[in-house]
């Protein structure tokens, strides 16, 4: 055998040359598109002002492509601006309140508050822009070198990872859809208020329309973050002891965003629900269902209501910020809660105890917490499913909270003590959907002096369901003869409809 015979043939080296090469070149690829892609989540992102808006412009991965304005924790707007890969996110992060006056009321308070709101808009997202090209350079760079050891491999995946970037922004750019500003679509809590960006009886078809529907969408959102972080400062100091009321969840996820909208844009201390967090209490729904209750930024006070099974009880024991009441007492935020399940577990309407036995049930129950409570001393608040269950708290507490009737209402039961039922926060669950009378979301905030422990005022917000698009807060401010003593009474009515 001759010493040839054993190199490779030409066509052999050859082969095995075009192979590396295929290799290398699709290793290349494949560290420069992932380089792309996370420079665009992670790092193409800018902060910049928009009207009387802070906000967060990003251009992220997203094969559909189109714009999210993110309107936390209200939900998000979405237009379908363009084609993907690559979207374009607008997070609202806070709002300057004195513009947004400017913007609402002044028929010319755009122009007051910026003079090219569709300047200010494009110049931020090419910002974004921009910046993402110069993170995917970075990171190619940065991935390249690590991976393939070599300066010149390093340098063409950064290069490629920006060209990546640099054609999905090209084609973003080329399938722009300016008239989608007026075919807004929601989602959250948003989507029972859609009226927000106003209504467009057509598609409008020239730069003048398409501006006029960018600002009519500025100053709507505007608005309505207005009413949110105005009304509950006027007639209550800054040291109010906050409380949220909710009530008779049964399953509507919804319930929980406006839950959390709430906490968040009210400064809320404490949630006090008062039961049937659920429909028929089984061990899927509580599972699937109450994890959410740990997205609540505030202590969670709950008491069983006849919807909820000692099963359902059991799973919300398991939540680190929830505090189950079954002939407890507790103190939360400076404020004294005792708090009573509701003894029946009644999901199944064809099968009801009799009359008598239910109240005899209800009253044992209600008796028990009496006892409870005078044996403590001070109680400031009672919370009960059940209102029938109020009546033998008279005398014991000042305010007893209670649900169950899907019924907002407000009544003295004598003895110094004020009964408030609260509605429905999660308008009945998916039964509001088979009734030709649609419930409302409603939940209360009360406002406590942190002296006296007294109720000083509450408001009373109400969010529509289905096909209704308002949201109204009202506030009724408890007369000075009825403050406790030593209460400081507080300003006058205020009410506010959006």
């Amino acid at each position: 055998m001759k010493i040839f015979d054993l190199l490779p043939s030409p066509n052999r080296l050859r082969r095995s040359r075009t192979l590396r090469i295929g290799v290398l070149t699709i290793a290349l690829l494949a560290v420069a598109f992932a380089s792309s892609a996370l420079a665009n989540s992670a790092l193409g992102r800018v902060d910049a002002q928009i009207g009387p808006f802070d906000t967060t412009v990003s251009v992220r991965p997203d094969l559909d492509g189109g714009t999210k304005v993110g309107l936390s924790p209200l939900g998000n707007v979405y237009f379908d601006s363009h084609n993907g890969p690559l979207g374009v996110t607008v997070g609202l992060n806070t709002v300057n309140p004195q513009q947004a006056e400017i913007l609402v009321n002044d028929p010319n308070g755009l122009n007051n508050v910026s003079d090219d709101i569709a300047g200010e808009v494009k110049q931020a997202v090419m910002s974004a822009a921009f910046t993402a090209l110069a993170a995917s350079l970075a990171v190619g760079l940065v991935l390249g070198g690590i991976l393939f050891r070599r300066n010149s491999r390093a340098l063409v995946t950064g290069l490629l990872a920006t060209a990546l970037t640099g054609a999905s922004l090209l084609n973003a750019t080329s399938s722009l859809r300016p008239e989608s500003i007026a075919e807004p679509g929601f989602d959250g809590v948003l989507v029972y208020a859609p009226g927000v960006v106003g209504d467009v009886e057509s598609i409008p078809d020239n730069y003048d329309k398409q501006l006029d529907n960018l600002q009519k969408f500025v100053t709507n959102i505007s608005g309505l973050y207005s009413a949110a972080t105005r009304l509950p400062s006027e007639g209550i100091d800054d040291d109010s002891i906050r409380v949220l009321h909710v009530s008779d969840l049964h399953l509507n996820p919804l319930a929980w965003e406006l839950i959390s909208t709430i906490v968040d844009q009210f400064g809320i201390d404490v949630v006090a629900d008062t039961g049937d967090i659920s429909d028929y209490g089984s061990q899927q729904e509580a599972e699937f269902y109450t994890e959410q209750v740990t997205d609540v930024d505030a202590p969670y006070l709950w008491v069983k209501g006849n919807h909820d099974s000692t099963t359902t009880q059991a799973i919300m024991e398991r939540y680190d910020n929830v505090t189950v009441l079954d002939d407890d007492i507790t103190e939360v935020a400076g404020l004294t809660f005792a708090g009573a399940a509701d003894p029946r577990f009644t999901p199944d309407k064809s099968a009801q105890p009799s009359d008598e036995y239910a109240k005899q049930m209800l009253l044992e129950s209600s008796q028990r917490l009496r006892n409870l409570i005078d044996a403590d001393g001070e109680v400031d608040v009672a919370m009960v499913h059940e209102p029938a269950m109020a009546p033998p708290l008279a005398g014991s507490t000042p305010l007893v909270l209670a649900g169950h009737t899907h019924r907002r209402s407000v009544e003295d039961l004598g003895e110094n003590t004020t009964l408030m039922i609260c509605g429905s926060t999660g308008a009945a669950g998916l039964r509001n959907w088979e009734s030709d009378e649609p419930m409302n979301m409603e939940l209360d905030v009360l406002y406590f002096n942190p002296d006296s422990q007294g109720l000083r005022a509450y408001d009373s917000i109400s969010v529509s369901a289905r096909d209704q698009t308002d949201i109204s807060l009202n506030r009724t401010v408890i007369p000075d003869d009825e403050q406790p003593e030593g209460a400081e009474p507080p300003a006058e009515e205020e009410s506010s409809n959006d």
